[in-house]
């Protein structure tokens, strides 16, 4: 099987029955939006305007919601897990939670990627799926981590055989898989890390076994898969589809720099004859 399949396969699997605290730890530092924390989140509410229809893909917990609706938009959630979709259905009656995949018969003024960007096996025709959701003139916001000009590797990626910590791979005598971990850590992963940075943008660089399917316990970002970036982003909106770059994380004031560390945001507005 292609490998990618293989992937997205085990992946939809994972995100129909998730851990029980997926979505707590998901969710942890997003439930309460602020502009010193959340200023990308907070710069995306204030493009609602009243009767405006947003659609989130992968939706999560739908935290994204209350504000959509306290400024008077129509909100419409996607997601895998029926659990999670009826659990939103019944915290927010007033909008909208359907399943992944199932087709929309309309398109909406904005659509919006929060944090589900690097957990996609195909960025490409993910990026397009928004695209198609979103009216001509319509807005198109995207929130995720920045994998490949943070400090180090994304949550995901582990060395050697097993995601155990190298001391674990010591005490269990388990020495091929410490003497692996050592020269992914100290060899490989340096030379993978400099390849990424120099490369054009539009490489989307894709890790294909996260640590979450290789038995290790769940924490945030253990399944990425997707080495997220700021200029993959832009590069597809501005060079494939020719949309105007309204706003970026680099190009926002007053932005923590720790916030800017790890995390990016790309505002696109659609052409109104597309």
């Amino acid at each position: 099987m292609d490998p990618i399949a293989a992937l997205e396969d085990a992946l939809t699997a994972f995100y129909k029955n998730p851990p029980p605290d997926y979505y707590e730890k998901a969710d942890e530092a997003s439930r309460h939006y602020n502009a010193q924390e959340q200023p990308f989140h907070c710069n995306l509410v204030e493009r609602v305007f009243p009767s405006a229809t947003v659609l989130e893909v992968g939706c999560g917990t739908a935290h994204l919601c209350p504000y959509v609706e306290a400024r008077g938009g129509i909100y419409t959630g996607l997601d895998y897990s029926e659990v999670l979709l009826q659990n939103n259905r019944r915290r927010f009656p007033k909008a909208y939670f359907l399943p992944i995949g199932t087709p929309l018969m309309k398109t909406f003024d904005i659509v919006a990627s929060l944090y589900t960007m690097e957990h996609v096996t195909d960025p490409t025709a993910y990026l397009e799926s928004l695209w198609r959701y979103c009216s001509p003139g319509g807005l198109i916001a995207i929130i995720c981590p920045e994998f490949v000009e943070s400090p180090g590797f994304a949550p995901s990626v582990f060395y050697g055989r097993t995601p155990r910590r190298f001391r674990q791979k010591l005490r269990a005598f388990d020495l091929v898989d410490a003497c692996l971990h050592i020269v992914d850590l100290k060899i490989r992963a340096p030379l993978l890390e400099r390849r990424m940075r120099t490369s054009p943008p539009g490489a989307f660089w894709m890790n294909l076994q996260p640590r979450i399917l290789h038995g290790a316990d769940y924490s945030n970002d253990a399944d990425a898969v997707y080495m997220t970036r700021l200029d993959d982003l832009i590069w597809f909106f501005r060079q494939q589809r020719g949309a105007e770059i309204l706003q970026t994380s680099t190009e926002m004031p007053n932005v923590s720099p720790d916030v800017l560390r790890y995390n990016c945001y790309v505002l696109v507005k659609k052409r109104s004859h597309d």
